[in-house]
């Protein structure tokens, strides 16, 4: 419309010229408002972002690929809240969770199976098949009869829920998205819809119905079809393999050209050829080298990096500056990618020279696509062919196929997570001393846990106080930096010395776990305590030994009050304290473990197996500790005079050298003599002195000690001994 308006003002404005000059504008104009919708066919993005848009296509899978899929149901974020503490006078805690139950459309074909899940980019499902997010999940392959999701009619109503026929797609139910930010997270995942290795035939077959499909040159791992049409579908593997659509009487098929038949000699084509043929019925048309590109550079998924975009660059010898790129939505590994654009580059020049040749009525039986040889013996390929009047032109262009071998290629860095088997949890339950100041009001029990390997994720927590009752969920324990048990017996030592005659041989429970050497400064400062049993001690050496068994020597035993003395068995548990990973009982619970009934249950991450261990009657926090140097001397007439020096359960680090503080709210003591002796003690004393008059003495009988303790807030210490000579 545009031209015919525009051609008849330019007539009457400018004569003839102005007439050309309007046609010609009105020429663009039609084309640019009158052009065709261009169609459009995969693209590597779009199997990378997961999406929701109403009409957004969903692909077809072939083989194994990795896609995000779209988004087709889901529900608002489900709150949860719990409770915790405000016993006491102490405030409470409220705190939040979230999940959502969404399902996602992954193929528009069936599918096998669903292997490994992403989200966000890391591993919420491994090849084990364990989630690391608690979730319920469920997944349908795409089948004309499966059945409607029970989570979906549940909330739509089962006269209104589709069961989405025809189509794969998971279901995920009540989602934990607190490690996403309590967001819904962008999810991708590896879909098997074949059996092995996949070709253009295999792919072509299906999206034309050919009962026959033909085998391609190439084999690719997974691939994933999208377009308008099923040619849009086709044409990335049509410009990576020697697959064309021919036609034929049956219409469009998909063929080999080099395995559709043998190749046809045109010279023996007695009636394709005009006998009468001369130099006007054949044409040669040679493009320039300049017009080739001078590289061509082939983006393909790579599997070996957790499917993720991949290229592999292959010079044409001779062309231009012009860079050609090929997007191809298939799985392939690096060295086939890297064979493949070799090929292509070197495929590159076939369509720079063209012939056309005459032929009559009879070459109609010929097909496009075909694979002839002219009488010089090359191969050409039938691109077009043109009736005019009796005759037919024949446009054919080179052909020259290449051998498709492997060679070697770098796929590059991969930077995907980790693929860990399920792991094995151990979760240790330790009554702790006072490790600090100011002193505890409340056993200090701590919870480490760890698995077999990194992939363990860390264990959610339920605290039991006693049988029957209520369990009330204390948090979740995270991996500890070092966790193990005894590998070997360990003699007993003193707390006042270093002990190099012993040495702690320890198997952590994950052989990637490290231990650290450190000086006789750092020693002495706190470093490298660990809890080995019911005692603390500190390691200045570590060597290891084997694989995940260690050597620890240069002790320092007792610490913290505990009892040096002890002899350890083999399989005690080890766990290193300088970790902030570990999960400490809340004080409101923690007494509540100290009549010895309480237990914890346990949980990974992810998983749904509840285990159960004691927790040990705690209380070695609220414990004074044990006094010493206690010393017994003549009082001058007749009877003697005990004394001692007391030790203080904060760990004040006698910085500035005066003493420290008690620790309780009081000083108060407690002797009495071993064995008891009727009408002589025991003692109630406000200091660390005990007088024994002459009398009382002379009444004892030999062989008798004398026992210190020291009466604190909540308990008495351990005691002293002291004999009386």
């Amino acid at each position: 419309m545009a031209t015919l308006v525009l051609t008849v003002a330019g007539g009457l404005i400018g004569g003839p010229v102005g007439a050309a000059l309007g046609a010609a504008l009105g020429q663009q104009v039609d084309a640019a408002i009158l052009a065709p919708k261009g169609r459009e066919g995969p693209r590597l993005a779009d199997l990378k972002v997961q999406a929701s848009t109403y009409g957004q296509q969903i692909p077809q899978l072939f083989g194994t690929m990795r896609v995000a899929g779209s988004v087709i149901w889901a529900t608002d974020l489900i709150e949860r809240r719990e409770k915790h503490g405000g016993g006491k006078g102490q405030p409470s805690t409220t705190e939040y969770s979230y999940s959502v139950s969404l399902a996602i459309a992954l193929s528009s074909r069936p599918i096998r199976a669903i292997r490994r899940i992403w989200a966000d980019g890391n591993l919420l499902r491994g090849s084990s098949g364990t989630f690391n997010e608690r979730c319920t999940f469920r997944w349908y392959d795409g089948s004309e009869d499966q059945a409607v999701d029970p989570l979906i009619a549940s909330a739509l109503g089962t006269a209104s829920t589709s069961g989405f026929r025809g189509l794969a797609y998971t279901v995920f139910e009540d989602l934990e998205i607190g490690g996403f930010g309590n967001r819904i997270p962008s999810l991708t995942f590896e879909v098997d819809a074949d059996a092995g290795n996949i070709d253009a035939g295999l792919v072509g077959g299906r999206l034309l119905d050919d009962a026959a499909p033909c085998v391609g040159d190439w084999s690719f791992l997974g691939y994933a079809a999208s377009g308008d049409r099923a040619r849009d579908a086709l044409a990335p593997l049509f410009e990576a393999d020697g697959v064309r659509l021919c036609s034929g009487p049956g219409g469009w098929r998909l063929a080999t050209p080099a395995r559709a038949g043998e190749a046809v000699a045109l010279a023996d084509f007695r009636e394709a050829r005009r006998r009468d043929a001369g130099a006007a019925d054949n044409e040669r048309r040679r493009a320039p080298l300049s017009s080739l590109p001078g590289r061509i550079r082939l983006r393909h998924y790579e599997p070996d990096r957790d499917y993720q975009l991949g290229q592999q660059m292959s010079q044409v010898a001779g062309g231009g500056v012009r860079e050609e790129r090929i997007d191809l939505p298939a799985a392939l590994p690096a060295a086939s990618a890297r064979a493949l654009a070799g090929r292509l580059a070197g495929a590159a020049a076939d369509g720079r020279e063209t012939v056309v040749l005459r032929a009559d009525l009879a070459a109609a039986a010929l097909t496009v696509g075909q694979v002839v040889t002219l009488e010089d013996g090359s191969g050409w390929r039938l691109s077009e062919r043109a009736i005019r009047g009796d005759d037919i032109w024949l446009e054919l262009k080179r052909y020259q196929p290449l051998p498709a071998n492997d060679v070697p290629a770098d796929p590059g860095v991969p930077v995907g997570a980790p693929d860990w088997p399920d792991a094995i949890g151990t979760v240790h339950v330790l009554d702790l001393p006072n490790l600090a100041s100011p002193a505890a009001s409340a056993p200090h029990v701590l919870i480490a846990g760890a698995g077999s390997n990194d992939g363990w994720r860390g264990a959610d927590c339920w605290f039991v106080p006693g049988p029957g009752a209520e369990p009330i969920a204390i948090g979740t324990a995270r991996p500890a930096a070092a966790l193990g048990h005894l590998a070997a017996p360990l003699a007993a030592g003193r707390a006042s010395l270093f002990d190099l005659a012993n040495a702690v041989l320890v198997e952590l429970v994950n052989p990637a776990m490290t231990l650290e050497s450190v000086s006789d400064a750092a020693l002495l400062g706190g470093a490298n305590r660990v809890m080995l049993g019911g005692e603390l001690l500190q390691f200045g050496r570590a060597e290891i030994v084997s694989a995940g068994v260690w050597r620890l020597s240069r002790l320092l035993r007792g610490r913290a009050g505990t009892d040096a003395a002890t002899i350890h068995a083999a399989g005690e548990p080890f766990v290193l304290l300088d970790d902030p990973a570990a999960l400490m009982l809340p004080e409101t619970l923690a007494g509540w473990a100290e009549n010895g009934a309480a237990t914890l249950q346990w949980v990974p991450r992810g998983g749904t197996t509840l285990t159960g261990i004691a927790v040990p009657a705690a209380g070695r926090a609220l414990r004074p500790l044990a006094p010493v140097h206690g010393r017994v001397r003549p009082d001058g007439a007749g009877g003697v005079i005990a004394t001692w020096i007391r030790c203080s359960r904060i760990d004040a680090g006698w910085r500035d050298h005066v003493d420290v503080p008690l620790g309780e709210g009081r000083e108060a003591w407690r002797a009495a003599l071993s064995p008891a002796v009727p009408g002589i003690g025991p003692w109630d004393l406000a200091s660390p002195t005990l007088v024994i008059a002459a009398g009382e003495l002379a009444a004892l009988p030999p062989g008798l000690v004398l026992e210190i303790r020291q009466v604190g807030d909540f308990s008495l210490s351990p005691p002293l001994f002291i004999p009386l000579t």
